[in-house]
């Protein structure tokens, strides 16, 4: 009871605090890029990093509540995107000094975007079977390959590039990490259709790309370490809710920066619209008059236990998290969020009932929850499929075996050869 009386008391301090930082600042007439350049300076775009990181040192429970009070107050939003999320604290961890000062500051300040290029078609869900590869060539290095559901890949100026730079080791071992520019001849990026419609996810062809040396994050194959780093953040970032994966979006393509920061204000969604929130279901049954109904009352009273579980998990990470531990409880976090998500999309078609079929009537976006049901099964597979997180939680959590892999102590090109040269119809 005292850790609720503690949280309320902080979130209402908070409150106080943005509100008054927002009273001085907020500016409609200024540019987005402007307006976010001081949000970032005040440590307002990532308020759960260090202040001398650029946040504010505040929990990462922060990060939702700091947008939502943006948004209540009428300013625009700190910049969203996979850069906040994954790329920036990966590389204040691992970067070195250049790297940081050369790649975070614009992370924050929304001044480019970020994307994840780590999936490959022939690796499915073993992520350390990649196979693009990164040639040195002096300061620079020539990478070729094929990547794959990269989301907002067409929107990004950067992405988090994995390749192998050593194939004679084992394939753990011989992966590196790099800030990997976008815009260059070698890059070709693909859209993939999704049944929602859109086209989030990307295929991405490198055809002897070039990165700078200089861009490699962590060292030359440490790359695994590195992205143990970066799927930590992305997970317990999905686990939190995903607030930083989402709108506005930042970077010169996404649309937003270069325009008015009031304009931008009145015209950025709210949200992620396949994401359906909690209070919006609540909303969505009084209109439709369904918040009687014993059936819909039971998924709801289910889903606010998921989430209030999925609360209590995300401090159980941060508290793991300071003494270096958390893999586990973030794969955890993740498949909460899978369920959620998945629920409460399943919760706005039961309450819409026939209804769910139309879209924009009587004053309700039906569209918009069709779409986030259409979606929910994606949930499963971005992060790390639900597999991968049973296996982490099993091992790291249970102690349970590990997964007994044939090839982890041979060089990934000696593996390669003889799962070709034991291929049926092989001589």
């Amino acid at each position: 009871m005292s850790d609720e009386r503690d949280e309320a008391k902080a979130g209402a301090d908070l409150a106080r605090e943005v509100t008054a930082w927002l009273e001085e600042h907020w500016d409609p007439a200024l540019s987005v890029e402007e307006w976010w350049r001081l949000v970032a300076r005040a440590g307002w775009s990532a308020p759960h990093l260090a202040v001398e990181e650029g946040g504010r040192g505040l929990p990462r429970s922060a990060d939702p509540q700091v947008r939502t009070l943006f948004a209540r107050y009428g300013a625009l939003r700190p910049p969203g995107g996979l850069g906040l999320l994954m790329a920036a604290p990966t590389i204040l961890r691992h970067g070195t000094p250049d790297q940081i000062a050369r790649h975070v500051p614009p992370i924050l300040e929304g001044r480019v975007a970020w994307c994840q290029l780590f999936s490959e078609p022939g690796a499915g869900s073993d992520l350390a079977g990649l196979a693009t590869r990164a040639v040195r060539d002096g300061d620079k290095w020539v990478i070729t390959g094929q990547k794959v559901w990269s989301s907002m890949a067409r929107e990004s100026d950067y992405g988090m590039l994995l390749a192998r730079t050593d194939p004679d080791v084992p394939k753990h071992a011989g992966i590196s990490w790099f800030a990997f520019p976008l815009d260059q001849p070698g890059v070709t990026i693909r859209p993939l259709r999704e049944m929602t419609g859109e086209a989030l996810f990307n295929e991405v062809f490198l055809d002897g790309a070039i990165c700078d040396h200089a861009d490699l994050i962590g060292g030359e194959n440490n790359g695994w370490a590195v992205t143990q780093t970066t799927l930590f953040f992305e997970r317990t970032g999905i686990g939190a809710g995903g607030s930083h994966a989402g709108f506005p979006h930042p970077g010169p393509k996404g649309g937003t920066l270069g325009r008015v920061a009031g304009d931008a204000a009145r015209d950025v969604p709210p949200g992620n619209n396949m994401v359906v929130a909690f209070g919006d279901l609540v909303a969505l049954a009084q209109r439709m008059g369904r918040n009687d109904d014993p059936q819909i009352r039971q998924k709801l009273a289910r889903l606010w236990s998921y989430l209030q579980v999925g609360s209590w998990n995300a401090r159980r990470g941060r508290a793991e998290a300071k003494s270096g531990g958390g893999a586990s409880v973030a794969s955890i976090g993740k498949l909460a969020q899978t369920r959620i998500m998945k629920l409460s999309a399943e919760v706005a078609l039961d309450i819409l009932g026939p209804a769910g079929m139309l879209s924009g009537d009587d004053g309700v976006d039906h569209g918009r929850f069709v779409s986030a049901f259409v979606f929910a099964p994606a949930s499963s597979i971005y992060g790390g499929t639900d597999e991968i997180q049973r296996n982490i939680a099993a091992e790291r959590t249970l102690g349970l075996p590990r997964e007994h892999f044939p090839d982890k102590d041979i060089g990934f090109a000696e593996a390669l050869r003889r799962q070709q040269a034991n291929r049926p119809g092989r001589a």
